[in-house]
């Protein structure tokens, strides 16, 4: 309930401040309402240019790729720099007539003419100073010229006139085609027009162009200018694109024509490196005597192989002729004992002369049986086999020669044909290296052939890859000042400023405006709190209430010396004391109303069988009322809700505290009451007309409302 109490005190001085609240943002909204009537518009217009795409335009190849590893990826904000550099900008504003500036001068502003000027100036500046400074010119309704320049030199003239200045000549001539297109234009006013620097209208257009990219994946610039004329934005942003659009294409033209003119040169070294490289190979085959190196190596490896195989196979032959020419040679007495093997050595001719001494072999055993080893049959068969055994071994002695040379021729054969491969690795990197040469000479020839016809296909494109898709239009409504947002934004000011205010007047003038507040700041009791009483019956009845109540207290004891003070004459003791012994009287009770007017003003003690009531001086007057208060058996100290401040309630408890000054009590009156300043202030004014008329009746001069 105590948090309901303190939110409704808050919200009753923003009640009470309410208007002054409402005066705060009256006034606020009525000064925006005047600065935008003579604020000055700024307009806004915007183009769109959408940049050609990586696959788009007459070849879908460039005519240089870069291979840096820190080249910009982001072509689109390579763009927007392009179109906000000065070169641009100033090849637009060669196109444009912002080097000379019109403005028709008001009392309070002056607005810029632009196209709508009803008279052209031709300017010849000798003196630089004279730059970005007004000339100010006054015309008559006679149609007489008076131009001042910016050093204050006035010359008078007439329209085609020259008017000579020390550093500058003028000449200025009506526009004839706007004034009969406009009738009703004035002509007879106060102008002013300014020669701009190029230094000072570069940055002018600049601090006012906007040039943006739509978003980071489109490419889209939207170009946007801001300007008080409508028609001089737009101007200046079909101006720029146009500018833009030229540019590229001079730079297209020029990168075809230089690529084209170096491809040309390129081809005709590159041709020359390439044939040179060309017959280098055709040499060096010719003196190598090379045919294919990879064929010719496969054949000899193969044939070698080969021979190797061969000559593995006569050396096992051999081996194995000799073995048996040596088992032969041996045991060449009984040969007919021995069991060679004939494993290298079955030729047919051997086995039909082994098979033919096996049998004379046989047929000498059988001879033996009938006859005599000396018998002749048996000799002449001993003979044959000698016969046949010399031979097979001459045979294999002869087989074992033959085997042992051709071994040789085939050792020999090997040993010539590997000579072949001796410097082979040096031949194969030497053709190597040139056929290399020769591939990139081609390589490089092919490529300058297809740049070439990409360089002049770009050259005979005759149009842009980038489009202008949206020309700046000239703007209807200004994009600033915003009127509704103005208004708002100082409507809220204006309230806010006039809570701070509510806020701060009530605190420099706090009063305590309840009995609760007043217990927040003193010890010292209450006994009792007088609501805003408007009536006589009201004021009747209360008091009777409140004097049982102080009785009920013990504050109104027989015999006791009451004394109502206050700080100031304003906080309403004289009212209270009044009307409380009023009260008392209607009561039946036996009182005495004493009145202290100074310090010679008597003060007697009380008797036992009445009650004193005494009207103290006014605490902030007179010290004399503390010595009033010191002799009392009860002290009532009134409070205004109103007119009390705060800081009264700590200065008495601080009296009370020094002077030990006896049973005080705090009476607040109009607790509560919270008229309206409108209110206060009326009845204020009301109140100081009385007085003024009462003075001036009681000084005998009449009186004035």
């Amino acid at each position: 309930m105590s948090e309901l109490k303190n939110n409704l005190r808050v919200v009753r001085t923003l009640w009470r401040g309410l208007p002054i609240i409402l005066l705060c943002t009256a006034l606020a909204v009525l000064a925006a309402y005047e600065y935008l009537r003579y604020a000055t518009p700024l307009y806004e217009s915007t183009a769109k240019i959408k940049l050609a795409e990586a696959n788009e335009g007459p070849i879908n190849t460039t005519l240089i790729k870069t291979s840096d590893a820190f080249s910009p990826n982001n072509k689109t904000g390579a763009e927007v720099e392009l179109i906000k550099s000065q070169f641009l900008v100033g090849k637009a504003l060669q196109q444009l007539p912002f080097d000379l500036s019109t403005y028709r001068v008001g009392e309070i502003r002056k607005t810029e003419l632009y196209k709508q000027s009803p008279f052209a100036v031709t300017l010849q500046l000798r003196n630089r100073k004279w730059e970005d400074q007004p000339f100010k010119l006054e015309i008559n309704a006679d149609n007489q010229l008076a131009l001042t320049s910016p050093d204050g030199e006035t010359v008078v003239g007439q329209f085609g006139q020259l008017l000579h200045f020390a550093g500058a000549n003028v000449v200025i001539e009506k526009n004839q085609a706007l004034l009969q297109a406009k009738p009703g234009l004035a002509l007879a006013d106060t102008y002013e027009f300014v020669h701009h620097s190029r230094t000072q209208l570069m940055q002018d257009v600049l601090d006012h162009l906007d040039i943006t990219s739509v978003d980071k994946d489109v490419a889209v610039i939207r170009v946007s200018f801001r300007s008080p004329v409508a028609e001089k934005a737009a101007d200046l942003v079909n101006a720029l694109s146009g500018a833009y659009m030229t540019d590229y294409l001079e730079n297209k033209y020029k990168v075809a024509n230089t690529s084209v003119e170096f491809i040309d040169k390129q081809l005709k070294t590159v041709g020359e490196s390439l044939a040179h490289s060309e017959n280098s190979i055709e040499g060096y085959r010719d003196q190598k005597r090379i045919v294919n190196i990879g064929q010719e190596t496969d054949t000899e490896l193969h044939k070698i192989s080969e021979m190797k195989i061969q000559r593995a196979n006569l050396r096992m032959s051999l081996a194995a002729a000799n073995s048996l020419y040596q088992y032969m040679q041996s045991g060449k007495k009984n040969i007919l004992e021995l069991a060679p093997t004939f494993e290298a050595f079955n030729d047919l001719l051997s086995n039909d002369m082994v098979k033919k001494m096996k049998e004379l072999q046989a047929d000498k055993r059988d001879m033996l049986l009938r006859f005599k080893p000396e018998d002749e049959k048996v000799v002449a068969i001993d003979q044959k086999l000698a016969d046949l055994n010399g031979y097979l071994l001459e045979s294999i002695k002869n087989t074992r020669n033959a085997l042992t040379i051709k071994y040789g021729e085939i050792d020999q054969a090997i040993r010539q044909a590997e000579k072949g491969f001796v410097g082979l690795p040096t031949r194969e990197k030497n053709l190597a290296i040139l056929e290399r040469n020769f591939q990139l000479n081609e390589k490089l020839y092919t490529l300058l052939h297809e740049k070439k016809t990409e360089a002049e296909i770009a050259k005979a494109a005759p149009t842009s890859s980038h489009r202008i898709i949206s020309e700046g239009a000239v703007p209807d409504k200004p994009i600033a000042p915003n009127h509704e947002l103005v208004l708002a934004v100082s409507g809220f000011l204006g309230m806010l400023v006039g809570t701070v205010l509510v806020y701060l007047f009530s605190l420099l003038h706090a009063t305590p405006n309840d009995t609760h507040q007043v217990q927040k700041e003193t010890i010292i009791p209450i006994a009792a709190s007088v609501p805003y009483l408007a009536t006589a019956g009201q004021r009747v009845a209360y008091f009777r209430q409140l004097a049982t109540r102080l009785e009920l207290k013990g504050l109104l004891p027989m015999g006791s010396k009451l004394v109502v003070s206050a700080f100031t004459d304003l906080e309403g003791h004289s009212f209270f004391f009044e009307n409380l012994a009023a009260a008392l009287d209607a009561q039946g009770k036996k009182t005495r109303c004493i009145y202290i007017n100074d310090h010679n003003t008597l003060n007697p003690d009380t008797l036992s069988s009445e009650l004193m009531l005494v009207h103290n001086l006014a605490l902030a007057e007179d010290s004399h009322s503390l010595a009033v208060m010191a002799g009392a058996d009860v002290n009532l100290v009134l409070l205004d809700s109103r007119t009390t401040p705060l800081h009264r309630i700590k200065e008495l408890e601080l009296l009370v505290a020094e002077y030990k000054l006896p049973n005080v009590h705090f009476c607040l009156n109009r607790e509560g009451y919270q008229p309206s300043p409108l209110r206060s202030f009326w009845k204020r004014s009301a109140r100081q007309t009385t007085w003024q008329l009462a003075s001036e009746a009681h000084a005998g001069t009449p009186a004035t409302a």
